[in-house]
């Protein structure tokens, strides 16, 4: 069974905020207490410290630096700014879980229907540390096991759909040929197919005339989509082997080169 653990984390939810470009007034006034506290601890704090948090904390993997390092945070955390932004995210983390938890028996039966893998067989249990609702993340720690998640609600089961989506990343990451191609399998497989099962939707690649997925992967899922809904239609492949069926297919074809890593950062942020 797949199963998901929801954190809201302080050391999390505070390097998040630091490191946003969010205008919210609440994170302008912490960077501002931060600042005031220790201006070199904030310009430590304000870059992404993610795998360092999942590992050890920031008190462990940062003591070496800042000799005062548990009185400064203890101080940021007692902030009236801060406990405002956790408050805000413990409600959040709670809100993603109760929709996680209201729509995976539905959603675990499609995915497996989608996948032809059966997703019930698989044990595996992730964190998901959880930010502020008014910030944007969904990234991956196969390493870690873990899954960083904040995002508004842009339309419904949101976090449902792109929570599978990262788990999927988990699932396929054993798989190092041509990963943007799994990824855009992916893209069809939540961002779509599960998309429009659960919202009763109609449309590929967009909901409520919001655009969804990567823009590099966008030619590439256009060019599977005839291809993927005939896969859709048979009982005797699976997604894995749909992959390697396609990248044998394109495999002459530009769409899968690989691509720069800064172009894919830019794209992704």
């Amino acid at each position: 069974m797949i199963t998901l653990k929801f954190v809201a984390n302080k050391d999390f939810v505070l390097q998040h905020a630091l490191k946003s470009h969010s205008d919210y007034l609440p994170f302008l006034k912490l960077k501002r207490k931060v600042w005031d506290t220790n201006k070199n601890l904030y310009e430590v704090l304000s870059q992404n410290l993610e795998p360092l948090i999942f590992d050890d904390g920031l008190t462990k993997g940062l003591s070496m630096a800042f000799s005062n390092l548990k009185g400064n945070l203890s101080a940021i955390y007692g902030t009236a700014e801060f406990k405002k932004i956790f408050r805000e995210a413990e409600r959040y983390a709670m809100t993603v879980e109760k929709q996680w938890n209201k729509n995976y028996d539905f959603s675990l039966l499609h995915l497996t229907d989608i996948t032809k893998i059966d997703l019930s067989k698989i044990n595996k249990e992730i964190k998901v540390y959880v930010s502020h609702p008014k910030l944007w993340r969904g990234r991956t720690y196969v390493e870690n096991n873990a899954i960083a998640w904040s995002h508004p609600d842009e339309w419904k089961n949101y976090a449902t759909v792109y929570l599978w989506h990262e788990i999927m990343h988990h699932i396929t990451s054993g798989i190092p040929v041509a990963p943007h191609l799994m990824h855009a399998l992916i893209e069809l497989s939540c961002d779509n197919e599960l998309r429009i099962r659960l919202n009763d939707s109609k449309k590929y690649f967009e909901e409520n005339d919001i655009l969804m997925g990567h823009k590099y992967l966008a030619g590439l899922n256009r060019k599977l989509l005839p291809d993927w809904k005939k896969y859709l239609k048979n009982p005797n492949e699976d997604i894995f082997q749909f992959e390697k069926r396609m990248r044998k297919k394109f495999h002459r074809e530009g769409l899968l080169k690989p691509r720069s890593k800064i172009t894919e950062w830019a794209d992704w942020h």
